[in-house]
């Protein structure tokens, strides 16, 4: 049986995109992070505690969100997801979603996101611990 967590609407004031005023002006980015995990019995009890601990993805994510520049908002997704990944060795999935609504599109366009899902076997280095 799999689990699922979300945080969402994490919101940061970032300096990433291709253009040059994106990078250098910053833009307000929203972010949602999920982990999926299978549940093992012990994480099925009233008296269970959770084993995902929100201020740690948040902290995660603020870091990625706010260290470097990046030029792809996918990049910048799987940064995050392959950080999540590392971090919580109980995730054998991570999702992660960046809207921007301030857009230098020539139209009319509500926002825009890049989303990344990636599997603990689909990146190098994340090896799930035994």
């Amino acid at each position: 049986m799999m689990g699922k967590y979300t945080v969402k609407g994490m919101s940061f004031h970032a300096f990433h995109g291709m253009l040059e005023v994106e990078r250098e002006l910053g833009q307000v980015l929203v972010v949602d992070v999920a982990l999926e995990f299978e549940l093992a019995g012990d994480l099925l009890t009233p008296t269970s505690e959770t084993i995902v601990r929100d201020a740690e993805i948040y902290e995660l994510t603020k870091n990625v969100m706010m260290g470097t520049k990046f030029r792809s908002l996918t990049g910048l997704a799987l940064k995050i997801a392959q950080d999540i990944l590392k971090q919580f060795e109980y995730a054998d999935r991570a999702s992660v979603s960046i809207c921007r609504k301030q857009l230098f599109i020539p139209g009319s366009v509500d926002n825009i996101v890049a989303e990344v899902s990636c599997g603990r076997d689909e990146i190098i280095g994340c090896e799930k611990k035994k």
